[in-house]
């Protein structure tokens, strides 16, 4: 029942280009009732947040059952997840640009992405940050929550830079995950400035 209602959930917003407004149409259409719907989720509201979170579990758990990536470091791993992460979204991405058509700015508060940074902070989790090769020594527990939400802030950064992105293949986005999270282990290590001014000069020519 869950993987029917994201379903007809994304199905309703790529025909009718809007989100749905009514848990009572919503199940009509679906020939559900109300009780099977609350069964799996609160509103439409949480139905929003599992599909962005479950294409990140998705994306994990395919990487997971590879050899290559059992073997990975923990900051490989994590940039095999973004890039995957990507051709997982690409699936679904006439769906994601009429849901998030508002959100003009990266750094804005929107709705839909509770669930998806509590995912994505728990994987964080299993990576052990604190160990990454990034040339730092282990740090203190309040130093590793700021490190993973300001891997989250990137995340939010390439994902809305993908929703913008009109070239090929979406080339840009694959050069915008690499250097946006080069630049953040740098600054994890070292506080490199050289790949800050880098990474500047790229953001810059996408105007």
């Amino acid at each position: 029942m869950r993987t029917e209602i994201l379903n007809h959930y994304i199905k309703v917003v790529n025909t009718q280009e809007k989100e749905p407004q009514s848990v009572f149409r919503f199940c009509e259409e679906l020939n559900i009732t109300e009780s099977d719907f609350y069964d799996e989720f609160s509103d439409l509201e949480a139905v929003k947040e599992a599909i962005l979170a479950d294409m990140w579990a998705i994306t994990v758990s395919a990487l997971e059952d590879q050899s290559f990536y059992q073997e990975a470091t923990s900051t490989d791993k994590l940039l095999s997840a973004l890039y995957a992460f990507v051709e997982q979204l690409k699936k679904q991405r006439s769906y994601f640009l009429v849901v998030y058509k508002s959100w003009s700015n990266p750094t804005d508060s929107i709705k839909g992405l509770k669930e998806f940074r509590h995912r994505f902070l728990d994987y964080l989790d299993t990576l052990n940050l604190d160990q990454m090769e990034t040339g730092i020594a282990p740090v203190d527990k309040a130093t590793g929550k700021i490190n993973q939400n300001a891997l989250f802030a990137n995340v939010l950064f390439v994902f809305h830079f993908w929703l913008n992105d009109r070239s090929k293949g979406f080339e840009k986005t694959d050069a915008c995950i690499e250097k946006v999270f080069t630049l953040s282990f740098e600054l994890m290590g070292n506080q490199t400035l050289k790949k800050a001014i880098d990474l500047g000069k790229f953001l810059l020519a996408q105007k």
